[in-house]
Order: structure tokens, then sequence, then C-alpha cells
């Protein structure tokens, strides 16, 4: 095995981590697991559905039974490279003769292994599906690297396991003229995978995809790990340290996080239990540290030292592991290979692992079915559905669960439940957060891209603008790489991931003391009326900068009349001028993208856009000293730009 450096750093924050969420996580696990499942779904074949599935299953396929007898089969398979990876099939026990199933493979997240996603194969297996859940490659107990969505590897695992589940005779597969019915589904990273193996047109070469696959559910997992975790060319420090030093440091999570939920599995006794725990601790034992694909570590190097001349080496890296570089290779926005399976993608506003920009992207980069629900959880707030039943649901996550269930059922099964004609975008909405806003398509029919400019009122204080104004004027920026406040992850829900219910407590944004010039305002008049915004607000700044980099890092507020503020959504900016100090830049081609959000701005309220040169500890700093000039006017329009949306939504 090639030896290479670990990261010290980024393994102590996955410890930290990992060990603040499994405490107090039994608590969340006591007593018997309750069962997945719904009631029965009636309905027949609608034409559409009985072509997407075949022959084969117009004669049988008329319900999604929920009542189905589970038999677990555990083993290790050989992948196409001669890796050997741990496979749980949870296979329904037929009802009657002759009886075939689709296969549902669920994928486990980035730190993990099969358990969690083998309550949602039982689940499904339940409800009449052959359930799939595997360790991917390099991860507790399985042989081979981790690779981070290597399409030449991680991906081709996913194929190879349907290929040997398809010809395996122990398994009644559903087949039509395409093969065998199969549907993907993944948490986080699971959802990475699922994106990257959903089939495309006319994949080009090494494109991993499966035309195999005719239904995907990927739920807050990355589209574009670029954008995930280098936005507008600014490192997500602190969410990339926990990524790799998670990678680093897997086996023992999972070890430990499969040991709690052995503990608190009453279907087996004291010396299973025992005899599991010492095959647990063995595995540990022989590989306490994961074996890591060198080329992430490289990748990291890269980005935290800038070294502005590989930077274009880490892109590559991270593009090859993103079904949006599949889909759209030179991100210009043409999508040469749309997906062409049937698309639900799940995601909240507040997760700030991977933004909601991703599924939506993704809705853009499909011409099959698609579907996109963004509710207002973080990173961990609908692992729920993912449970089989473990974890309880509330109204909106059994909503959820529903909408999954008859998005399998319709596209694989042929069920004639409506699900095709369930409208296409699907959002939270902060004034009425019991009733999801719909519309069919993204951006939202009537959306305007509405600018705010950069300027200055006659105090001298920042003000945003309709109007472009004639005189030009400028802010000084200073940059120490910290402005005097920390901002934290929005990861109180993160538990759920880990198969935990647990509401961590903290805030996101601690204020320490102010430093001048480490950031600048800009406020709009009161409103006239009420604007509503859905989608990704965008910045275009012009500037100056006495270093080679800059950065500049967005915040959109909501000010009330009395002052409150609410952070409606923030971004990540650096630019690289590649040594040459002091040069006029800006980024009028390519304007920093930001979180996407709803929110309704209400008449008398006011828009604040703060500009600051850092935001520790999210963003990478700079703490080489900078003065950067922001200009704003006719001949340099910084400005804000807000999706904005008729009011009706």
């Amino acid at each position: 095995m090639a030896k290479h450096p670990v990261k010290w750093f980024p393994m102590l924050l996955a410890l930290i981590l990992m060990l603040t969420l499994i405490t107090g996580a039994a608590s969340a696990f006591a007593g018997e697991p309750a069962g997945g499942g719904a009631a029965p779904v009636e309905g027949t074949q609608s034409a559409q559905a009985q072509q997407s599935v075949g022959e084969a299953n117009q004669a049988q396929q008329t319900s999604s039974p929920v009542s189905y007898e589970v038999n677990v089969i555990g083993e290790v398979w050989t992948m196409s490279d001669g890796v050997k990876l741990p496979v749980d099939v949870y296979n329904p026990v037929p009802k009657s003769a002759n009886e075939t199933y689709p296969v549902i493979i669920c994928i486990q997240g980035w730190d993990g292994d099969k358990t969690m996603p083998g309550w949602t194969a039982e689940y499904y297996a339940k409800r009449g599906y052959i359930g799939v859940a595997f360790t991917c490659r390099g991860w507790f107990g399985a042989e081979g690297q981790i690779g981070c969505m290597d399409p030449e590897h991680d991906i081709k695992d996913v194929s190879d396991i349907i290929t040997l589940v398809d010809q395996d005779k122990r398994f009644p597969v559903l087949r039509d003229d395409k093969g065998p019915v199969v549907g993907v589904t993944g948490y986080s990273g699971g959802a990475a995978f699922s994106y990257m193996i959903a089939p495309r047109k006319d994949p080009r070469p090494g494109d991993p995809c499966d035309p195999r696959i005719r239904a995907v559910v990927p739920m807050h997992g990355p589209f574009d790990l670029l954008f995930s975790l280098y936005p507008n060319d600014a490192c997500k420090i602190l969410i990339a340290s926990m990524l790799l030093g998670g990678a680093y440091m897997g086996n023992m999570s999972a070890c430990m996080t499969d040991i709690l939920f052995l503990m608190t599995n009453t279907n087996m006794d004291d010396s299973q239990k025992m005899a599991t725990v010492i095959q647990y601790l063995s595995t540990l034992i022989n590989q306490p540290i994961n074996n890591v694909n060198p080329d992430l570590l490289t990748v990291y190097d890269i980005v935290t030292q800038r070294i502005y001349e590989r930077e274009d080496e880490a892109k590559q890296i991270f593009k090859k592991r993103s079904a949006r570089y599949w889909c759209d290779e030179h991100y210009d926005g043409t999508i040469e290979h749309p997906f062409t399976a049937a698309m639900l993608m799940i995601d909240g506003y507040a997760d700030e692992l991977f933004y909601p920009n991703e599924p939506l992207m993704a809705f853009n980069s499909a011409v099959g079915p698609k579907r996109v629900i963004i509710n207002n959880h973080g990173h961990g707030g609908d692992a729920a559905i993912t449970s089989g039943g473990r974890i309880p649901l509330d109204d909106e996550s059994t909503w959820e669960l529903e909408q999954v269930d008859n998005w399998f059922d319709h596209y694989l099964k042929g069920i004639d439940n409506g699900a095709e004609k369930e409208p296409r975008i699907c959002f939270y909405r902060d004034q009425d957060p019991a009733n999801f806003g719909q519309a069919d398509d993204y951006p939202l029919p009537g959306t305007s891209q509405t600018s705010y400019y950069l300027d200055t009122d006659t105090s001298g204080a920042g003000k945003l603008s309709i109007a472009l104004t004639e005189n030009a004027s400028q802010d000084l920026l200073i940059n120490i790489g910290f402005t005097g406040s920390i901002s934290l992850p929005r990861f109180q829900d993160i538990s759920g991931i880990f198969g935990q219910g647990v509401t961590l407590d903290y805030p996101s944004h601690i204020d320490i003391f102010d430093i001048p010039f480490t950031g600048q305002n800009y406020v709009s008049d009161s409103l006239s009326g009420d604007v509503t915004i859905m989608g990704a607000p965008k910045v275009v700044t012009y500037y100056q900068s006495s270093q080679d980099y800059t950065q500049l890092d967005p915040w959109v507020y909501d000010v009330a009349p009395d002052g409150t503020e609410t952070l409606i959504s923030q971004g990540w900016y650096e630019g690289h001028h590649d040594g040459k100090a002091w040069e006029m830049a800006n980024n009028a081609s390519h304007p920093i993208e930001m979180q996407a959000c709803y929110h309704k701005f209400t008449a008398g309220h006011r828009i604040k856009l703060k500009i600051t040169t850092a935001d520790l500890i999210m963003a990478l700093p700079l703490f080489t000293p900078a003065f950067i000039w922001l200009y704003h006017g006719k001949e340099m329009p910084s400005s804000l730009i807000l999706p904005v949306v008729p009011n009706q939504y």
C-alpha cells in the first residue's frame, strides 16, 4: 500500500465532530426499532410507466404491498478489478410463484459503512423491492482506497453490484428489454454516487453512468464537488478538513456507531452481540486508519497552500468526481449530456455542506422526469426518511417519504399513483412553513434578475440603489484574515446522518469584537412593497487589491423597521490575480453565486448586503494583510442581483 502523509488538523476536526455526535445517541435508539412501511398504494399502470419498465412488468405489478417478509443475505462480493466489498441483499419472500422485483441500490454516506443504507434497503424490501446495501471501497471492512466518487473505481462498483445481483439466481429481479429494472438512492456522499451513476444522454468516454438505472433519489449531496467545496474559488476549509479527516478516521467512527446500533438491537442475544463486537474490533485493529486515495490529499494541499499554478489540476480532480462535469463538460451552461432517468432530489436551505443550488443545477441538467423538494433543514435534517422507521417522522418527513415511495413505485413498478403529475419544484417558505411553494420550472416562471447597485448616500454610508449612479465612488477594505467574528456551520441537525435524533444547540455566528474596515454594509431604502426572492442571489464586484489574492464574502440580510436583522443568504469568493497586485479586477462574467434561498422582504423592511474580507472558520482565510478598494458607479457597477419572483409565490 502506498504511503502518504496524514493531515492531523482535519483528523482532529473529524474526531471532535464524531465524539460530539455519538454522545447521547443511545437514547435515540432505545427500544425495538420500528418497522418501515405505510399503507399499500393501489392503482393501475399508466401507459408511460408501462413503457418505462417494459413488458415484463405489465402483467404483475399493480400495487406496492408493504407486508413482505424479508431474508437478508450478507456476503463479500468481488468487483471487476478484484476488490472485495461487504454486500447485504434484502430479498422479499415471494407471496406467489414467479414474482419478480425491481432492485433499489442504497448507498452509504461519506463516513460509515453499509449499516444505515441497510435500513433503507430493508424498508424497500418490505415494500416489494430487492434492497441492496454495500460498504463502499476503502471504508469499514471493505478493500480498496477511498476515492471520493472516483469514476473508474467507486462508481463502477455500483454497476458491478447491479450486474452481480441480476445474474444471481437467488434474487428474482424484474427485467425488461433494457435489462434489470433498478433504482438508486443515497444520502450525503451516497447522493453524490447517485448523481454520478444516473444515466445521461450520449455519455462521452469515461462517463461512469449506467443505463440500467430508471429512477434516482439523491438527498443532501453534491451534484458539483467544485461548487460544494471550492465555491467561487474560495475554499470551504472547515468542511474540506472535516471530510478529509473523516476519510482517514472512517473505520474508527464506523466501528463506534456500529457498536452503538448493535447494543440497541433487541433481535440479538448477548452472546451474538459479543461475537459481533469482537468481529468489529478485529476489523478495526486490522486497519485503524483508512486507505485514502492520495489524489484527495493532493487537492487539499494545492487548495490550502494556494499553489496557483496547480489550481487547474485540483479542479479537474473535483470535476471528474462530479455529475455536473459529465453533464456539462465546460461548465458553460450548455448541457450536452443531460440526465435521462427519473430524478427526485431533496435538499435543505440550511444545508451548508451541499447548498440547494446543487439539486437546482441538476434539475436544469435533466431531460427525463424530474422533481426537486427543498425544505429548511440542515445536512442531517432529512435522515429520518432513510432510517426505516428507526428515527421518528414528523409530518413533513412523513410527506417527503411518501413522495420518495411514490417516485420509486411509479418509475420502477409502473404504478399509476400520480407521481409524474406532482409539482416539479416544491420549496419551503419562511412566511408559510406548513405549505410549500410550488412551480413546474426553475427559475420560477416570472423570475426577474433584479440588480441593486452598490452606492454611497449623502452621509457617506453604503447604500443599495435600484438606479445606477453616474458618480464613481469606492470603499476601503482591509484584510487581515479575521473580521472580529466567527461563523460556525449550521450542523444543529447533522447527527441525523449518524442515525441519531439529537439536535445540537449552538449559535451559527459569534460576534467577538468589531475590526474597522474588514467589512462594509450597503442598505436599501425601506421597501414600498413586498419583494419575494427564490433562487441564488449573485454579487458582482469591481475592485483592486494590494495582494495576489482577494477574499470578498457577501451576506444578504432582511432588516426590519426595528433594526432586527435576519440572515437570508451567504457566499464566499476569492479572486486570484496571478501575481498582479493592484490590477483592476472584477467578476462580472462569473458573479459570486450565493446560497440559494427563498424569502419575502415585506413592505417597510430594507435589504442589506454586507461584504467582508474573511469568514473564519468557514472559509480559508488570507492572513497576509491587504488593502482592497471596492468600486461602484456607472463605469464599475458593483451590484447585488436578486432572483425576484412574483409575490404569489
